[in-house]
């Protein structure tokens, strides 16, 4: 099984793709997000290249699980990849409450510069999704 990890941003959408078999998981290069069409054309891209099986979207909930405002959006989202993909890929929604935190604390040992670790947080943040879901699956 290979498992594609999306954390959703309305600019920027992170992805993680890795192995539960073999406990590899590697961040990929984040997606600008210019519209709904353009990014589920790239994770259909995304999906057919590493051949995925199953997809885990981070699911933004507040700290004491109700909804965020942008829990409407990935759901919205969400419902146009699926019609998008083949049946027998399964998505799942995966809470990513703290996934952004630990993605910010992890990437600062890595690089001081905020702008440039900008650029990687939806990614390691999708890493971190994947990493969670490997761990207790």
């Amino acid at each position: 099984m290979k498992i594609l990890a999306i954390d959703f941003g309305m600019k920027r959408i992170g992805f993680a793709v890795g192995n539960p078999v073999i406990l590899t998981a590697t961040p990929l290069e984040p997606l600008i997000r210019k519209n709904s069409k353009q990014a589920v054309l790239y994770i259909k891209q995304l999906i057919d290249e590493y051949e995925i099986d199953h997809v885990l979207m981070g699911y933004p909930l507040h700290m004491d699980g109700a909804r965020s405002s942008t829990t409407e959006h990935v759901e919205n989202f969400t419902r146009h990849l699926r019609k998008a993909l083949p049946e027998e890929i399964e998505i799942e929604f995966v809470d990513e409450r703290l996934s952004s935190f630990e993605a910010e604390e992890q990437l600062k040992g890595i690089q001081p510069d905020y702008r440039k670790r900008k650029k990687s947080l939806d990614s390691m943040s999708a890493l971190i999704l994947l990493k969670r879901f490997m761990e207790h699956s």
